[in-house]
């Protein structure tokens, strides 16, 4: 992120990932070690994870300055991504903001254009910290 955050520039994620009941310790482990990898050393603004045990599904939301943070989240996260992907698979991913063409494209390669959705900004601010 350059200078100060702008909310117009912000990208805000919600990921639906369907997880393996048979390994739901291991697949909460590495939630838990990757959100807590990404507090410490990505560039999101916030993470927020939900669990509904019932119907094996987890929600994930993550903010994130503007493109180029998502960028670096990738970059720097990737065995912690990859090691959450092991146990679980994504339905639905929503993309709300405008992303770069780099992170459209990546987001479209990894998840498929039948789940995503691209939802551009109106309006709004951020209170964070």
């Amino acid at each position: 992120m350059n200078g100060t955050p702008r909310p117009e520039q912000a990208i805000l994620l919600r990921n639906t990932m369907a997880f393996d009941r048979g390994h739901a310790d291991e697949f909460k482990q590495a939630i838990h070690a990757a959100v807590r990898f990404a507090e410490q050393h990505a560039p999101q603004l916030m993470v927020q994870v939900f669990i509904d045990a019932e119907q094996a599904l987890c929600y994930s939301f993550q903010l994130y300055a503007d493109s180029d943070a998502i960028l670096r989240h990738w970059e720097v996260s990737d065995p912690h991504i990859a090691a959450v992907m092991k146990h679980c698979v994504v339905k639905r991913m929503e993309v709300y903001g405008s992303p770069s063409d780099a992170v459209r494209s990546g987001i479209l390669a990894a998840v498929g254009s039948d789940k995503v959705t691209f939802t551009p900004e109106l309006v709004g601010y951020y209170r964070l910290g």
